[in-house]
């Protein structure tokens, strides 16, 4: 009935979720049985399954066990949990308790490896040959015997794999022309709007824009009147905003100048979200130089955004 001796131990205040079970008169009782007490049947229910339990305890120790010296302490599935004729098998980690009635805090007992236990119909009950010493137990200072009274409890967690899930990759973006976008702004220099923006763009499967500044970001003390501030923006992406997943992305954002000998270049990454929907930078260049670099031919502006890594995320279910 015990998966192994290797248990731990911890004090808390908060009491045990789910039983507690208070002996009074806990001597007569240590006499009165031969064996061992059942307590009455109690429930527990999560969203996979509803559970009949009883909790069984050995004050004197389970001698068929490992309990000599010990109050042993156990959890059974009742059969009223299960339709006999059905083959069926639960899953549960539990958590034990011991009252200390001085301190009003519970000893709260585990195996220390978090084990998760399998009952099936040849296998109804699970639980700790070892709980306590019953020498630690019955020293008063200790508080679990208090008045020949004590208490113990049960946290049972039912587990059942669900099977949802998702997988994520990071993807290279193939470099071809569809995963680049380039934007020629005319008139540049007429442009008096705060921000401008392209139109919407797909790259690593998921649609985006380029927002500019073309007098810098009124947010940012630094590049307002000085700098061209240059910002990508994720763009719908519902599956992301709702879960409240994340989005990777690893892109270049540059300025060309027309013959193309010079190119003012930054890599950049992010991980998008519904909080993060946008990345770039506020001081991208110096509005001076862009106009006296060359990278105003007719007044016209050329940028481009080339994607190289975005994340995919794919259910599983």
């Amino acid at each position: 009935m015990a998966i192994g001796q290797e248990i731990s131990s911890v004090k808390r205040g908060l009491p045990p979720a789910h039983y507690t079970l208070e002996i009074k008169k806990y001597s007569q009782l240590s006499k009165a049985v031969a064996d061992r007490y059942e307590s009455a049947i109690f429930k527990t229910k999560n969203e996979s399954q509803e559970c009949n339990w009883r909790l069984i305890l050995y004050p004197n120790g389970n001698k068929k066990g490992q309990g000599t010296g010990h109050i042993s302490l156990y959890l059974a599935l009742d059969e009223s949990t299960y339709f006999p004729n059905n083959p069926w098998e639960v899953f549960v980690n539990f958590t034990f308790f011991v009252q200390d009635r001085i301190k009003n805090e519970y000893l709260a007992i585990r195996y220390d490896d978090g084990a998760v236990i399998r009952l099936h119909s040849m296998k109804r009950e699970c639980g700790i040959d070892k709980l306590i010493p019953l020498q630690a137990f019955k020293e008063p200072s200790n508080g679990y015997l208090v008045d020949d009274s004590c208490v113990f409890g049960a946290e049972i967690f039912v587990i059942k794999p669900t099977g949802k899930g998702e997988a994520l990759s990071i993807v290279k973006v193939p470099a071809q022309a569809g995963n680049i976008l380039r934007w020629k702004i005319p008139n540049f220099s007429d442009l008096r709007d705060p921000e401008y923006y392209s139109s919407e763009f797909n790259a690593g499967g998921r649609e985006w824009r380029i927002v500019i500044c073309p007098m810098g970001d009124d947010k940012d003390d630094k590049a307002k009147g000085n700098y061209l501030s240059f910002y990508i923006r994720l763009q719908g992406s519902d599956d992301i905003f709702q879960s409240k997943r994340k989005l990777y992305a690893e892109y270049k954002m540059r300025v060309l100048d027309h013959p193309r000998i010079r190119i003012d270049e930054q890599r950049s990454s992010c991980w998008f979200s519904s909080e993060i929907r946008e990345s770039g930078y506020p001081c991208f260049m110096s509005l001076d130089s862009l106009h006296k670099g060359g990278y105003l031919y007719g007044d016209t502006l050329i940028i481009e955004v080339e994607f190289l890594i975005v994340s995919v995320v794919k259910d599983q279910k």
